[in-house]
């Protein structure tokens, strides 16, 4: 039994205690509006028994297809190497910071602002460093 329905069953028992008279207009309304709260309620619980079933139904298809070992591990499945890292660069045309992945980087893509739409030269150095001079 969920918390609405004990929730349900508690205003029904307050209703009881107090001895509403069911025949007046307000304990006709008020006798009305809990069980509507008690359909309410028990729609919920069906609904959320619904739901672990479907749960339970889509994690033993993910068992299936991606083995038991595996299934909560993603990335190995699809072979991600963890090399998500991204830059920051500031467009020197728009003063617009944006980000850019690694590969990016590495591909000798061009950059382009996605504000002002500027292609932007990178240089890639050290100051001072001996083996650059």
């Amino acid at each position: 039994m969920s918390i609405i329905s004990e929730k349900v069953s508690y205003l029904r028992g307050l209703a009881e205690g107090l001895k509403i008279d069911g025949s007046s207009s307000e304990g006709k309304l008020l006798s009305e509006i809990i069980n509507v709260l008690g359909e309410i309620a028990e729609d919920i619980d069906y609904l959320e028994d619904s739901q672990d079933e479907v749960f339970d139904r889509v994690y033993d298809l993910e068992d299936e297809v991606y083995g038991e070992e595996d299934s909560d591990d993603y990335d190995d499945f699809f072979g991600d190497d963890g090399d998500d890292e991204q830059f920051t660069i500031k467009c020197p045309n728009c003063d617009d910071d944006f980000l850019v992945d690694a590969d990016t980087l590495e591909n000798d893509e061009d950059i382009v602002c996605p504000k002002c739409g500027e292609v932007i030269e990178l240089e890639f150095g050290c100051d001072g460093c001996e083996d650059c001079e």
